[in-house]
């Protein structure tokens, strides 16, 4: 508590005591003050006045002692800031919400209060709303659980005892299974991958170089073989082109020299002596068919119709056997890795490989749709881009692209095409004519 020196009234600037207000306006009330600003701060910090409280609220014996006296004692000493922030009044503060009055409250003793016909302000507008749009109120509930797959009961009316049962939404079993991965071993993937140590923004030499001979090996073997393919095209476009000058000049030579000796000379006005002599060229007759050959017709276009749908169906019955054998497989090697090592595991469990260390994941050759995965993009920098500098340093690489395709490799999502623009319905415009058809009166 502080200690304030208890002082005589000023009397040096007083030029006259015979006022009316000279005593109560020089009066020392500082002492008061002090005290009342004393008994505040104990209120706030105590909840009361120390010099009215019992003892037992002051004191307390300790006969075993804290253990957390010794832990404060050897912590790190409070910021000032932490010191203005951990002060905390014992007195609650105001609660300045809202609330409905107490039912259990004295009843107003007002004079429209007693009276039974009176009907407040707030009730009447209720009961208006209620008149009005017929809510008595909205309940809202604070949690709303909703089960798409859940048994729906639904309550069936006698009279429409003809109809057939409408079946519920069942779920399906493979919901709870595990996605398939696209690696080549048919383990998860993880969410987020090991990145090579040569992808750092500030790598060592020999992890950035190994990197950079490997991608850039990677991407000349993927140059020839492109090359390659081009010009395995342009060869077969250009034997097809020679083929088709061969045929055309052998046409050429074997129907041309006469025909255009002909046309030569009758564009020239001349005709040989063996044009125009009288050869006619008639047109044979069809003769028409007998009902035998129609027979022999039909039948022949029938045993065609058959061994093509053997052929088929042939087809589809080695195909069937196919997919059961491949069933019976995947049903055997699920059964000999649950007796292995129990239960499968999940795909959401990242399956970490000490070995893989940015490097390209393998993927399975054969696998659903026919959809390619996208690449990965090419995160790496060339020697003149390297920077000294975090400040000039440049962001690489997308995390929503990189997070896509981790999707797509744990078979969480299937690789769809991106369709930027989708077909319209084709629709005519017409003009009517009706207005033309009119007649002068």
């Amino acid at each position: 508590m502080a200690t304030t020196a208890v002082k005589a009234p000023a009397t040096h600037t007083q030029p006259s005591r015979k006022g009316k207000k000279a005593w109560r306006k020089n009066v020392d009330i500082s002492e008061i003050q002090t005290g009342l600003e004393n008994v505040r701060e104990e209120i706030i910090k105590t909840g009361g006045v120390i010099a009215e409280k019992p003892s037992d609220a002051l004191f307390a014996t300790d006969l075993l002692g804290d253990s957390k006296i010794a832990k404060k004692q050897s912590s790190r000493r409070l910021l000032k800031s932490e010191e203005i922030l951990a002060q905390r009044s014992a007195v609650p503060g105001f609660d300045g919400r809202k609330r409905k009055a107490d039912p259990l409250a004295a009843p107003s003793t007002s004079k429209k209060q007693k009276t039974k016909d009176y009907v407040t302000h707030k009730d009447l507008q209720r009961l208006k709303h209620i008149a009005d749009y017929g809510e008595v109120g909205l309940k809202i509930e604070d949690t709303v659980a909703h089960d798409p797959w859940e048994a729906v009961v639904v309550e069936k009316d006698e009279r429409l005892n003809y109809l057939e049962d409408v079946p519920a939404t069942k779920e399906p079993k493979t919901l709870k299974q595990a996605p398939i991965p696209l690696s080549a071993t048919g383990r998860p993937v993880p969410a987020v991958r090991k990145p090579a140590a040569g992808k750092s923004y500030n790598p060592l030499v020999e992890d950035w170089s190994l990197l950079l001979s490997t991608e850039g090996s990677a991407a000349v073997e993927a140059e020839k073989s492109r090359l390659a393919s081009e010009a395995e095209i342009a060869a077969r476009d250009a034997r097809a082109e020679a083929e088709a000058a061969l045929v055309e000049k052998t046409e050429r030579d074997d129907y041309g020299t006469d025909y255009e000796s002909a046309w030569e000379s009758e564009w020239d006005g001349f005709q040989s002596g063996a044009e125009g002599e009288g050869d006619v060229h008639v047109a044979k007759m069809v003769k028409r068919k007998t009902p035998a050959e129609r027979n022999k017709i039909k039948a022949r276009k029938e045993r065609e119709a058959r061994e093509k749908w053997e052929k088929k169906q042939k087809e589809r019955d080695g195909q069937e056997r196919r997919i059961k054998e491949i069933a019976r497989a995947m049903s055997k090697r699920d059964k000999a890795r649950k007796a292995a090592g129990g239960t499968v595991a999940a795909a959401d469990e990242p399956v970490f490989d000490s070995s893989d260390d940015g490097q390209a994941l393998p993927l399975q050759r054969r696998r659903f749709g026919k959809l390619p995965i996208p690449e990965a993009p090419l995160e790496i920098v060339l020697p003149d881009e390297l920077e000294d500098s975090l400040r000039r340093l440049k962001p690489e690489g997308s995390l929503l692209t990189d997070r896509y395709r981790n999707y797509l490799l744990s078979g969480k999502v299937e690789v769809r095409k991106k369709h930027w623009q989708y077909r319209q319905a084709k629709t005519e415009r017409t003009e009517k004519w009706t207005y033309k058809d009119w007649t002068l009166k």
